[in-house]
C-alpha cells in the first residue's frame, strides 16, 4: 500500500507500509479467547548427533532437552498435522541468558511453497520461552531458519511452541479493517498533527483517521503514528508531532482545565476536588518502526518521544526510544523537568550517552511501557518482548502538587531538520494497545 504525505506544499514522498510485515504482540499482553497452543511434530535439516539433540527434543515440553544444528540456514520445521491461523511462535534459547541467537520465521500450507513472516529476528538473554509474534496467517508448516549466535554458528533451541489465533489489543480484538477508535478507546483524547492541527476528542473518537499520520496498520489492526521531520509545530515547540493528548472531560473545550487534567495525591484537597481525575497510570505496547535517519544535529537523529506526562509548562517525564542509524539496537530512557525546567536523564535501557546498548529494543520489535503516578512517586516500567521488566522509580519536585497533569501518546519527533533529497525523513510507530487510568 502506498502512501503520500502532503505538509504545506513542502514535503511529498512515499510510503510502502503494508511491505511491512514484522507484526510482533507483546506477550504479556491478553489474549483472544480463541488463542490456544498447537500440538506439532518437528523435524529438521540436521542435528547434533553428539548429544542425540534431534528436532523432537524441541517440542518434548521440557527446557533441558534441546535440539541443536549446526551452520547459517540450518532449520527446524514444525508441523501442526493440518491448516491452522498462525500468529505467534514461542522460543526458548539453549544458554540463551550468555548469548543472543538471529533466526528467519516461515510459514507453509503444503511444506514446499514458504512465506517470509519475520527476517533476521534476533533473542534477547534469558533462558525461557521468548516469543516472537507474526501477522496472522494459515499455515500448517512453521519453519525456524536458523543464522547461528553470538558465540558460534549452532543454532539451538530448547523448546519452540506454536500458538494461534488474534490478539487483543486494549477493548477488543484488532481489526484492520477499522479506524483506529473502533479498536481503541479514544473517546477521553484529542490528537495533534504535523500540520499543527487538532482533532477534537468527538471527531477522533467518532472514526477519524489521516492517511499519511493517524491511520489503521492494514496488517496488524494496530494504530499507527507518523510523524515528518520537517512540519508545523505547535506553540512553544520546535517538533513535528502525531500523537494523543489526554482530555478528562472532552465537553469541556478547554485543555488546560482542571476537569480535562488529572492532579497528584498530594496535592490539595480544594485542587482534588476540582480535577479529572487523581494520580494517573499509563500503559502501551507499541513498536517503533522507523526513527529519522538524517539531520544536522547528530544527537537528534533517531531519536523520538512515545510516552509523555505533561504539565502547564514543564513535562513530569519524557519517554524515548533513540536508535542511531549505525545502531542494531534502540535504548529507551526518559528525561524529567523540574518546576525551573531543568531536565534530568534518567537510563532505563541505556541511555542518551549509553546508546546501542546490548540489552536495547530494534526498529519492528514489539515492547511495552507503565508509567505510574502514585503522589509525587513516579514508577516507570519497560518490558521488551520475550525479555523481563525493567523498573525504576523517580520523585517528583513537590512543586509538582497543585499544577495540572495529563498523558501524551504517539510520536513526538526530536528531530528537526532533514538532509535527504526529497525532505522525506520521518518517524513512525505503531500501538497494539494503550490504556490510561485515574483510580
Amino acid at each position: 500500500m502506498k502512501r503520500r504525505f502532503a505538509l504545506s506544499k513542502r514535503i511529498t514522498f512515499c510510503l510502502i507500509s503494508a511491505a511491512m510485515l514484522l507484526a510482533p504482540l507483546f506477550e504479556g499482553q491478553s489474549m483472544a479467547a480463541n488463542e490456544s497452543k498447537y500440538p506439532a511434530s518437528a523435524s529438521a535439516s540436521s542435528y547434533d548427533t553428539r548429544c542425540a539433540c534431534d528436532a523432537s527434543k524441541a517440542v518434548d515440553g521440557s527446557l533441558s532437552t534441546r535440539w541443536s544444528g549446526e551452520g547459517d540456514g540450518t532449520w527446524l520445521r514444525l508441523d501442526l498435522g493440518s491448516v491452522q491461523p498462525v500468529s505467534l511462535v514461542k522460543i526458548a534459547f539453549y544458554n540463551g541468558d550468555s548469548r543472543t541467537f538471529t533466526f528467519d520465521i516461515q510459514t507453509s500450507t503444503d511444506g514446499s511453497n514458504w512465506l517470509q513472516a519475520r527476517n533476521a529476528v534476533t533473542s534477547v538473554q534469558n533462558n525461557q520461552l521468548q516469543s516472537f509474534s507474526i501477522p496472522v496467517v494459515e499455515a500448517r508448516y512453521v519453519r525456524i531458519v536458523g543464522h547461528g549466535n553470538t558465540s558460534n554458528n549452532w543454532n539451538s533451541y530448547t523448546e519452540v511452541e506454536i500458538w494461534g489465533g488474534t490478539t487483543d489489543g486494549g477493548g477488543g480484538t484488532l481489526d484492520p479493517a477499522k479506524p483506529p477508535s473502533g479498536n481503541f478507546d479514544l473517546t477521553k483524547w484529542k490528537i495533534t498533527l504535523p500540520d499543527a492541527s487538532e482533532i477534537p476528542a468527538g471527531t477522533l473518537a467518532g472514526g477519524y483517521e489521516h492517511p499519511d499520520w493517524f491511520y489503521t496498520d492494514p496488517v496488524t489492526g494496530g494504530m499507527v503514528f507518523t510523524s515528518p521531520n520537517i512540519g508545523e509545530t505547535t506553540t512553544n515547540s520546535t517538533y513535528t508531532r502525531s500523537e494523543l493528548r489526554e482530555m478528562l472531560n472532552p465537553a469541556t473545550n478547554s485543555a488546560s482545565s482542571w476537569a480535562n487534567n488529572w492532579v497528584t495525591s498530594t496535592s490539595s484537597p480544594s485542587i482534588k476536588s476540582q480535577a479529572g481525575g487523581v494520580d494517573g497510570t499509563m500503559k502501551a505496547t507499541l513498536r517503533v518502526d522507523r526513527v529519522s535517519v538524517s539531520g544536522n544535529e547528530a544527537d537528534k537523529i533517531g531519536r523520538v518521544v512515545v510516552g509523555q506526562i505533561h504539565g502547564p509548562s514543564t513535562e513530569p517525564i519524557r519517554l524515548y526510544y533513540h536508535k542511531r542509524p549505525s545502531d542494531s539496537r534502540g535504548a529507551v530512557y526518559f528525561g524529567t523537568d523540574d518546576l525551573d525546567n531543568n531536565n534530568t536523564w534518567v537510563n532505563i535501557l541505556g541511555g542518551p550517552n549509553q546508546l546501542n546498548p546490548v540489552s536495547g529494543i530494534a526498529l519492528g520489535q514489539t515492547w511495552s511501557y507503565e508509567i505510574k503516578v502514585t503522589g509525587l512517586l513516579m514508577t516507570v516500567k519497560v518490558t521488551p518482548e520475550g525479555g523481563s521488566a525493567i523498573t525504576v522509580t523517580h520523585t517528583l519536585p513537590s512543586g509538582y502538587n497543585d499544577k495540572y497533569l495529563y498523558f501524551k501518546a504517539g510520536v513526538y519527533n526530536q528531530n528537526k531538520s532533514d538532509t535527504t533529497p526529497d525532505q522525506s525523513d520521518h518517524v513512525k510507530a505503531t500501538f497494539f494497545s494503550l490504556t490510561h487510568m485515574h483510580p
